[in-house]
């Protein structure tokens, strides 16, 4: 019996592999032009477990708002992303010390409809296997499945994701099966509450540019804002547009497989700029502490 992979992206299937293309050694390797179209889905995937959801919703820490502080945020995340996965072991203990110690700051309290800590390593685990599903999904709808030993390489490689938080070694899928294990039982339990989808809505059309930029956010909602929808809805699971009671039809497939051979084209020359811009992260951060300068 054919077991359905659920963990990779639907589309993927219609995807005719490239012949030629670069070996994927580790999960650095899968960053490609296509990932800031897809980033978005990734946070819906994340905020879809209701614990995490209501813990961004309800967190008190609004420097790290990505509604509040947009650039900030993205630059902190991108910062995460890099040494999680390109830096060394004193980069990721830094890192690992200070977002253990924004994320103490984030609890649930009497009014919180479930209870959380944003230092929970099993939320956290859950975050993490998003975030490698985010780096195989933009290099497979490019360029077509990874073989079985790349895919072994990327889950092994991937465990700096989760263990720059809080999860810990034992905790991370020891194999590619297990980590598609662990995606089956998880969509069993996860959901999107209205104030998580409002938010997330809000991300996907970039209406929340309106409380940063004013009348230019506004404008930036009505010129780009469906556009990015689109993207974003192109990359979720069935299961998630479902919960953002987004509608996926046969014509939005194909202009979807349009906007793919378009990223094909440029990302020889982009996805080695999106690369370029991971290691950048590092030298940043690296800077700042140098300088004395707060990184997150």
């Amino acid at each position: 019996m054919t077991v359905v992979d659920r963990y990779q992206h639907a589309h993927v299937w219609n995807v005719r592999p490239v012949r030629r293309r670069r070996s994927v050694r580790r999960t650095g390797d899968l960053v490609t032009g296509l990932g800031p179209t897809i980033a978005g889905s990734n946070v819906i995937m994340q905020l879809a477990h209701p614990k995490v959801g209501h813990g961004v919703v309800e967190s008190r820490v609004d420097s790290g708002s990505a509604v509040k502080h947009p650039i900030k945020r993205s630059r902190t995340t991108g910062t995460f992303l890099a040494v999680a996965l390109l830096g060394d072991d004193a980069d990721r203990a830094y890192v690992h010390d200070e977002l253990r110690r924004i994320h103490d700051l984030v609890y649930s309290t009497e009014q919180s409809p479930v209870r959380y800590s944003a230092n929970d390593s099993r939320l956290q685990l859950w975050v993490a296997v998003c975030l490698t599903k985010y780096f195989i999904d933009q290099f497979e709808l490019l360029y077509g499945p990874l073989s079985d030993a790349e895919r072994e390489r990327v889950v092994a490689d991937s465990r700096w994701l989760g263990t720059t938080l809080n999860v810990t070694a034992d905790q991370w899928p020891s194999s590619y099966a297990e980590l598609q294990e662990y995606w089956a039982a998880q969509l069993e339990t996860v959901s999107i509450d209205p104030p998580v989808r409002d938010l997330l809505q809000g991300l996907s059309d970039l209406s929340f540019l309106s409380y940063r930029l004013g009348a230019a956010g506004t404008v930036a909602h009505k010129v780009f804002g469906r556009q990015m929808n689109f993207l974003i809805k192109a990359g979720l699971p069935d299961e998630f547009r479902t919960m953002m009671r987004w509608r996926w039809s046969e014509r939005d497939e194909q202009a979807y497989e349009r906007t793919l051979d378009l990223a094909r084209i440029v990302d020889p020359a982009v996805g080695k700029l999106m690369r370029a811009l991971l290691q950048a992260y590092i030298y940043d951060m690296r800077l700042r502490r140098r300088l004395g300068l707060a990184v997150f």
